[in-house]
């Protein structure tokens, strides 16, 4: 096992420059604890992430990631998490997640309810369902940070803590190694189109009916946040809470938080057809 993940990860050093080293990474990584998916993405502050790789095989998951860059990974935990200072290190997924992340529309839409409308192609989301997710966060110049996210099925145990702590053992080394591939993918990467901040894009999505108080709730619920958690965010009571979630309720003319949600992903979507138009892009996510 030690040898094979030594000659995987030493083939990922040698050809660093190579669009094939970050699976040559992944593949040694799969030798110390294995996993069933595995994707890799480089976030930036003010900008959409980049791409870097994957191991879903099927069109779907390729949409879902395409969907995600465009403009969903707004909603993750791990990127919300590295707006908020995260540092290198491995984490469960529900190290990183708002309180009421778990319990709300925007989780229940994207990973459970396995047939929703694959219209808009939020099938999985870049999370399968079923899976249990841990991530290796990987520091990188620029104030970048890499996300590189395993999964395995929860219903066959998911990741134990012995897996955790071996990915610990060698996460200097995956740090080191990505960092040389990210010198020549950062050079290489023709991808680096702008994208609104969540602010930005919740502003468009109420402009002029939403309160900027109204805007800060309503933000806070689409990441997952409990009206306990967002009184602790912003400073106000529960109380106060409820009152501006049914202001912009009624100024949306919604009723449910699930309704929230569903009008904030049909914004997305527009800006994502408006982007593809403009662009005359195909897919953003290469096959390997």
């Amino acid at each position: 096992m030690i040898a094979a993940f030594s000659l995987d990860a030493a083939r990922a050093i040698d050809r660093f420059d190579r669009s094939d080293s970050p699976y040559l990474l992944l593949d040694a990584i799969n030798r110390i604890v294995p996993f069933k998916l595995a994707m890799s993405v480089v976030y930036r502050r003010e900008a959409a992430p980049v791409y870097v790789a994957d191991t879903f095989a099927n069109r779907s998951g390729k949409r879902a990631l395409e969907l995600y860059i465009a403009g969903t990974y707004i909603l993750n935990p791990v990127y919300n998490a590295y707006l908020n200072g995260l540092k290198a290190g491995i984490y469960r997924l529900r190290e990183l997640a708002p309180d009421a992340y778990f319990t709300s529309d925007h989780y229940r839409h994207f990973k459970v309810q396995q047939q929703v409308d694959e219209e808009l192609g939020y099938r999985t989301y870049g999370w399968p369902a079923g899976m249990e997710e841990v991530v290796v966060a990987v520091e990188l110049p620029q104030d970048e940070l890499a996300e590189i996210s395993f999964y395995r099925l929860a219903s066959l145990g998911g990741f134990s803590d012995a897996d955790c702590e071996a990915l610990r053992t060698i996460e200097p080394l995956i740090g080191a190694i990505y960092r040389r591939i990210w010198q020549h993918c950062r050079q290489d990467s023709k991808r680096d189109t702008h994208w609104a901040s969540f602010d930005l894009l919740l502003g468009d999505f109420g402009k002029g009916k939403l309160s900027p108080r109204e805007c800060d709730v309503a933000h806070l619920i689409l990441k997952g946040h409990s009206g306990e958690s967002i009184s602790r965010n912003l400073g106000i009571s529960v109380t106060t809470v409820k009152t501006h979630r049914q202001n912009l309720y009624a100024k949306l003319g919604l009723s449910t938080q699930q309704e929230l949600f569903s009008l904030f992903l049909m914004s997305l979507q527009r800006q994502d057809e408006v982007s593809s138009r403009s662009s005359g892009a195909a897919s953003i996510v290469p096959a390997r």
